[in-house]
């Protein structure tokens, strides 16, 4: 959550009484619901250990937008059943953000190779085969997987094959644009697309995976 520097987050740490469970949960559902609708919200996140301490943060443009939500009638309602019965105790700390920044580690990829195709890819420097029988050239781009799809593209498209080369890929390091995107106009299941050639630098591991007699199963590497 990128929203600049100055707004607000109203930090609310609580040690739960362990009274009314199923109201609390419907209530903290419907606290969110309606946070969301007031003017200046940009967003919540909350957790709660198993001894009933917890946190949560909801963040506002501005200290004017948090204390008008402190004063929405559900919210006090809210408030006062929680005082009843639902807290020990609660701490309510308001901050303004002055800066910020975040982090997430690169998801991988998958590209199921042709071992002849891999071979040749080591021969030349780098990978440009599309999937099976059709060039980077020829289709704009490089198929691949997230590590759930394989099974399925392998069963699929691959039911003949003996062996594949599994290609574990850094998207940091291709140098090309990923898209995910449908496979096909209406696919409901979207997959990764590289728009340029793989350099081998970006191929952070290989495995060979050699169809069972009954067919694919799932590769001990993708376990």
């Amino acid at each position: 959550m990128i929203a600049g520097a100055g707004y607000v987050a109203v930090i609310f740490s609580s040690v739960r009484s362990g009274d009314d469970g199923d109201g609390y949960g419907a209530m903290a559902e419907r606290m969110e619901e309606l946070a969301h609708a007031q003017p200046g919200y940009i967003g919540i996140e909350s957790a709660r250990n198993p001894d009933g301490t917890g946190i949560t943060v909801s963040y506002w443009a501005t200290e004017s937008d948090a204390a008008a939500w402190k004063q929405v009638s559900e919210h006090l309602a809210a408030q006062g059943a929680g005082r009843d019965r639902w807290y020990d105790s609660y701490r309510v700390r308001v901050a303004t953000v002055t800066r910020e920044y975040e982090w997430e580690r690169p998801t991988t990829l998958v590209h199921l190779a042709m071992p002849g195709d891999w071979a040749a890819a080591q021969a030349a420097g780098e990978y440009t085969m599309s999937t099976r029988g059709v060039t980077l050239e020829q289709e704009g781009f490089i198929h691949c997987s997230f590590d759930h799809q394989v099974l399925g593209v392998a069963s699929r498209f691959y039911a003949d094959v003996d062996e594949l080369v599994l290609l574990r890929l850094d998207p940091t390091l291709l140098g090309s644009e990923v898209v995910v995107e449908p496979p096909f106009p209406g696919s409901v299941e979207h997959f990764p697309h590289i728009y340029g050639p793989i350099p081998l630098a970006a191929v952070t591991s290989t495995t060979t995976w050699r169809r069972d007699p009954d067919g694919w199963a799932e590769p001990t590497a993708l376990r």
